[in-house]
């Protein structure tokens, strides 16, 4: 941090953009602004310190495509998604806290406190990719929650982490309320590491807890509370595709409304401890 810049973001210097490679510093208290790293920009640092920022038009923090950011958290921030589902439709419109566009690269980590409001939709997204991002060359959007003394707790309309394509959370602890899917990926949702401690993840309300066409769980402690499938492998818009469950590790602790565990496909239990502790028993619903 010797040759960072640091950016003090108020009611008076509300918009920050990055648009060159470096190490910033950004902290303070905004009640409408947002952070965004520009399209295309690369080797980028954003350590967010003691912040707290509101937006009321986009996210908070946008990640533009084909970016590559590390993002550092420091002290206590606060993100709050202030949007309106009314204008779902404009091309400002990000619906939740964190954007990660198309082509980007982001690793999330930090030892401080991330509070992730995302009171219109979503706490954090990752965008996927469409016919036009492949004609313009990009490729998957990749995010990783990587971080032991990071903290995160989310609340959220909809979805509480939500990627149009892959996830990984590597390590952290993360607490997830959510109206809708607690974490959810369309493609491959992969949780710790082999031979790690992994990270700590309470779902403490959400429709579906886990939910991914792939789930990986290699380690980490895991509690979901589910109105509906704690943990789902599925994606109504893939076709031809053997979606499963894998749990290699960890611990588990699943209270469904629904099923337990649901897969469309394979499910493959191979070590930890994965426990069960509430499902229905009518209509087809079950703990497996």
């Amino acid at each position: 941090t010797a040759n960072a810049e640091t950016i003090v973001i108020s009611n008076s210097n509300n918009t920050i953009k990055i648009s060159k490679s470096g190490t910033y510093i950004i902290t303070g208290t905004c009640s409408n602004g947002n952070i965004t790293v520009k399209k295309g920009t690369k080797g980028v640092v954003l350590i967010l310190k003691d912040l707290d920022l509101t937006s009321t038009t986009g996210a908070t923090l946008s990640l533009n495509k084909g970016t590559e950011v590390k993002v550092i958290i420091e002290g206590t921030v606060k993100l709050t998604d202030a949007e309106s589902l009314a204008d779902e439709n404009t091309d400002d419109f990000d619906g939740a806290a964190i954007k990660a566009k198309a082509g980007s690269s982001v690793v999330l980590t930090g030892t401080g406190t991330l509070i992730v409001n995302g009171n219109c939709k979503n706490g954090i997204k990752i965008s996927d990719l469409d016919a036009d991002d492949k004609n313009d060359g990009y490729s998957e959007a990749s995010f990783i929650i990587d971080g032991e003394d990071l903290t995160i707790n989310i609340t959220a309309s909809n979805d509480g982490i939500n990627s149009g394509t892959d996830l990984t959370i590597k390590s952290g602890t993360i607490t997830v309320a959510a109206g809708d899917d607690g974490i959810k990926a369309d493609y491959i949702l992969t949780i710790g590491e082999d031979g790690t401690d992994g990270p700590t993840i309470n779902i403490t309300k959400s429709y579906e807890g886990l939910e991914g066409a792939t789930i990986n769980i290699y380690s980490g402690t895991i509690d979901i509370v589910a109105s509906d499938d704690g943990i789902n492998a599925a994606n109504k818009n893939l076709s031809g595709y053997t979606y499963s469950i894998n749990i290699m590790g960890g611990t588990t602790n699943v209270s469904a409304g629904a099923d337990g565990v649901d897969s469309n496909g394979n499910v493959n239990i191979t070590g930890g401890l994965t426990t069960i502790l509430k499902s229905a028993s009518n209509g087809g619903e079950g703990g497996l």
